[in-house]
């Protein structure tokens, strides 16, 4: 009789202890998930972004196309998946990337000329870039990465 108590005894001791063990480690864990989940979902979106530019540019360099109906495809393919007011679609002409000087990450994309794609020569670069904010299109509150953009672009030459 005496054994069955004192493993009594033993196992109420340790109960304490295993509640303050979960109480430590759960909040720890529910935060790798989180942030598991939220890094999948930045990696989604820049995939889906890049995807909706390469497909826009792929349709803006045929011929007769215009640059209102490919950035209307590429806003098509991003609000399959995001709300598409929170995405913005540039249609640039990309001339400056012909030169031998030039640096991509040097490029300030925004002062790039506009393009008219349905006048374009054949053979001129143009890109089409679609950004939006992460913060607008977080699954949870981005306290890790506030005020970053999410970017998707393709350059190609039109036909």
């Amino acid at each position: 009789m005496k054994t069955t108590q004192s493993k009594n005894r033993r196992h109420n001791k340790r109960s304490g202890s295993s509640a303050v063990e979960v109480a430590i480690t759960m909040p720890v864990f529910i935060m790798f998930l989180a942030a598991l989940m939220e890094f999948g979902h930045v990696f989604f979106v820049s995939h889906m972004l890049k995807a909706a530019a390469k497909a826009g540019a792929r349709y803006g360099s045929s011929a007769g196309v215009t640059t209102a109906q490919c950035q209307a495809k590429v806003q098509q393919i991003v609000s399959s998946s995001i709300n598409v007011a929170k995405a913005t679609v540039n249609i640039k002409d990309a001339s400056v990337f012909d030169t031998s000087t030039v640096t991509p990450t040097s490029i300030n994309y925004a002062t790039l000329p506009a393009v008219e794609l349905s006048t374009a020569e054949q053979g001129r670069l143009f890109v089409v870039r679609v950004t939006v904010p992460y913060d607008q299109v977080a699954l949870l509150p981005p306290f890790w990465v506030k005020g970053r953009t999410v970017t998707g672009q393709s350059v190609l030459r039109h036909e």
